[in-house]
């Protein structure tokens, strides 16, 4: 049997195509998922609604000089909850107030402002809103990435 000359770039080729393929099928969808429950069991246990960061998460295959990578990515509210938040401030700024639906606020707000929707719209100069615990989802991802596909 007589090998082609350029038969270790057909194989490079080849496994690589099988790489792609598998990233696609199965890692870029496993560790997105993984990342996801991670999220939704954080938001449970927070009562904290992730849906929407959950909906906003992207994955990317791509090959690019003899490798596959393998890149996903959320909204930038996402990294508040990975890191958490402290106890903070927020002020109004280039308006003289901000606005926003309160969903569950307190009597007194209720007294005072209109309901719209699922709550009441408030008009406040700052909020004191209490600061998010660290969810870890990110870095929690990237260690099961490591553990679940390392050979």
């Amino acid at each position: 049997m007589e090998l082609a000359s350029d038969f270790e770039g057909d194989l490079r080729d080849a496994l690589l195509d099988d790489v792609e393929q598998r990233a696609r099928d199965v890692i870029a969808p496993e560790v997105q998922s993984h990342a996801h429950d991670l999220l939704e069991a954080y938001g449970q246990r927070h009562d904290y609604d992730v849906g929407m960061i959950i909906e906003a998460g992207t994955t990317r295959v791509e090959r690019c000089k003899g490798r596959v990578l393998v890149r996903w990515g959320w909204p930038e509210p996402a990294i508040f909850f990975e890191r958490g938040t402290v106890d903070h401030v927020v002020q109004a700024r280039n308006a003289d107030v901000l606005s926003f639906i309160w969903e569950d606020p307190p009597q007194w707000v209720r007294e005072e402002y209109d309901r719209e929707g699922e709550g009441w719209r408030v008009f406040l100069p700052e909020t004191e809103p209490s600061g998010l615990p660290e969810s870890r989802f990110i870095r929690d991802s990237l260690n099961y990435v490591r553990r679940r596909f390392e050979s």
